[in-house]
């Protein structure tokens, strides 16, 4: 992400996202009592560090893997909070404390529940670093489904890809579109029935990174069905809540999630139309859908998959399996005899000289040289 894209993002959940940083403030002001310890996951620009602040916090760890964490140094700073803000540039799944907290917040929220991870994000720092006494939030996340109508969505994320352009045709890419979820404002009106829950996600007690489930729904009028509207509501504590449910977004002002169909279905009013979807912590999502006739069998059946255009090649995924047995290849050789000299003593400079010299054949280019080396020390040096 640019520099510009991560201050507009920041922009957005500073100032555009409705009253989700209000409702941060009040379950901050429930949760935390005077002199507690607080862990902030993903705190981009600090925000939710100073509130805890204002809540009663003393000591605050807030922790961020991108370069946002400067944002927050720089607020904190001058809210008169950097002795009681301490920042870490890492992933939490890399940070090490040496006390427990009395509370973990995060707000890692996406289209359809939390972020790609942020499950398996939650479980570990729960596991590692909160008290037993102490308290999650979020504590929960329902996942809600709804037959969606949506004919200038489709035609925009979907059919464009059954054009030609230039008079190459387009249509091989089409499977790619409709085997993922798109990011979509959906209006109340748009839906083809009432949004219905799905499955319920606790944060405090779930230790499996599976969520996902079944629900039927019937048709509230005729219509033409091009997909699943995805939301979410989410309860911060108790008694406070949050979520993007279309026509309920005053609290999030989140975009909703669109899962397609590969092809648009007319419905009739009270039709059956049963909703599945299975997701492994965001990273994988599967949807199925059927639609029935009252007292009939299915006349459509879909089932869509995001791992079926997924960027990982047959033999990345052999690597993922546990009998799976590394060697060496010759880039790893490379990158282990840079590290061997990785010394205290020898300037980046030098390095890149001794890289080109001797791996000409790995790194064509001075500016490969280069790269490779940047990238190295970023992560070793």
């Amino acid at each position: 992400m640019s520099e510009y894209d991560l201050l507009q993002f920041h922009a957005f959940c500073l100032t555009g996202t409705g009253s989700r940083l209000d409702q941060y403030a009040a379950a901050l002001s429930r949760r935390v009592r005077q002199g507690d310890v607080v862990l902030d996951i993903g705190t981009g620009s600090g925000l939710l560090a100073l509130l805890a602040c204002r809540a009663g916090a003393s000591r605050v760890y807030a922790v961020e893997a991108s370069d946002a964490i400067r944002y927050g140094e720089l607020l904190a700073a001058r809210a008169g909070l950097a002795d009681r803000i301490r920042f870490i540039h890492t992933p939490s799944s890399q940070l090490v404390l040496s006390e427990r907290v009395d509370v973990v917040v995060a707000d890692i929220h996406d289209t359809f529940g939390l972020q790609s991870g942020g499950v398996a994000t939650l479980v570990d720092a729960r596991a590692r670093f909160l008290k037993p006494s102490g308290a999650l939030i979020p504590q929960a996340i329902q996942l809600m489904v709804a037959p969606v109508d949506a004919a200038e969505l489709y035609a925009k994320e979907i059919d464009v890809w059954s054009r030609k352009v230039q008079d190459v045709d387009l249509s091989p890419l089409r499977t790619f579109a409709v085997n993922q979820l798109h990011p979509a404002r959906l209006p109340r009106e748009s839906l083809l029935a009432q949004p219905a829950r799905l499955a319920t996600i606790d944060l405090v007690h779930v230790d499996r990174l599976h969520a996902g489930g079944s629900v039927d729904v019937k048709a509230d009028r005729d219509g033409t069905m091009h997909g699943v509207c995805g939301s979410f509501v989410t309860t911060l504590t108790e008694g406070v809540a949050m979520g993007n449910v279309p026509g309920e977004c005053g609290t999030t002002n989140f975009a909703q999630a669109f899962f397609p169909l590969s092809s648009p279905v007319d419905v009739s009013r009270g039709d059956l139309i049963s909703i599945g979807v299975d997701s492994y912590d965001g990273h994988v999502m599967r949807w199925r859908i059927a639609i029935a006739h009252p007292g009939d069998a299915a006349y459509a059946r879909f089932d869509h998959s995001s791992l079926g255009v997924t960027s990982l090649s047959a033999a990345t995924l052999r690597k993922h399996a546990s009998d799976y047995r590394p060697a060496l290849t010759s880039r790893g050789s490379m990158e282990r005899a840079l590290l061997d000299r990785f010394d205290g003593t020898s300037p980046a400079r030098q390095l890149e000289t001794w890289l080109r010299e001797r791996y000409g054949e790995l790194l064509p280019s001075n500016q490969e040289a280069a790269a490779f080396l940047r990238s190295t020390i970023e992560r070793c040096g």
